[in-house]
């Protein structure tokens, strides 16, 4: 599926809390954050073989990484075998190549309750890299896949484009948004609540520190950091 790119601002802590009336059921907390590799290799890299380079539970953390984000166009498209990987070095806004400890780093909570205008996410993480850019994403996934998620694109507002923040300089991030029931940036559509059905908020970095509006850019600028599933 797609991937994602986004400018930043940071929510104060304090926004994990909120008081809203009409919510339709008790908030649902998650702080399970599960590291994504997909989009990684080390030591080393090839653009067409997914297999080599792949991070196992055997690969040091002082390990370089390696941009190997590579998707096939979404739905509607019909499906086509991925474009080759770049393999670019994956690099950190001060320009170091990140390794396998800085990425695997990141940890993360969530807040998430269904209101009368949407829902509604409260999202907070550290471990991140300084004064990266990063951005989160919706996917509503698929319970008979293929393909594994029926729907994607930005957390909250579609046409504001509106779910990106940059990390503090401590490698802290937050983000607040109410996703309403409408058509998603990337494809298909989510509804009132997407605590109704199998969903999972992505955590995308952005090594060009750019954001690309309602889709990710070029897939040799960014990479799946993190996710959270629900439920």
């Amino acid at each position: 599926m797609s991937k994602c790119v986004f400018l930043g601002t940071c929510v104060a802590a304090a926004a994990l809390s909120w008081t809203t009336a009409a919510k339709a059921e008790p908030p649902v907390k998650n702080d399970n954050l599960t590291i994504y590799y997909g989009d990684v290799r080390g030591p080393t890299c090839d653009p067409t073989n997914d297999s080599v380079g792949m991070i196992t539970a055997n690969t040091p953390l002082n390990t370089l990484l390696y941009n190997h984000t590579r998707r096939a166009p979404p739905p509607p498209a019909p499906p086509m075998t991925p474009p080759p990987a770049h393999c670019n070095p994956l690099l950190a806004p001060d320009g170091h190549q990140i390794t396998l400890g800085e990425f695997k780093a990141v940890v993360g909570r969530t807040v998430v309750s269904c209101i009368n205008t949407g829902t509604h996410s409260a999202l907070h993480y550290s471990g991140l890299q300084p004064g990266g850019t990063y951005s989160v994403w919706i996917f509503k996934v698929n319970p008979s896949p293929p393909p594994p998620f029926l729907a994607g694109g930005t957390l909250g507002v579609t046409a504001l484009s509106e779910n990106h923040f940059v990390a503090s300089e401590g490698g802290e991030g937050e983000i607040v948004r109410t996703t309403p029931d409408e058509n998603l940036s990337v494809f298909g559509s989510i509804g009132p609540c997407f605590l109704d059905f199998p969903a999972q908020l992505h955590l995308v970095y952005h090594s060009d520190g750019q954001t690309h509006g309602p889709v990710p850019g070029s897939q040799e600028t960014w990479v799946v950091n993190a996710f959270f599933s629900f439920p």
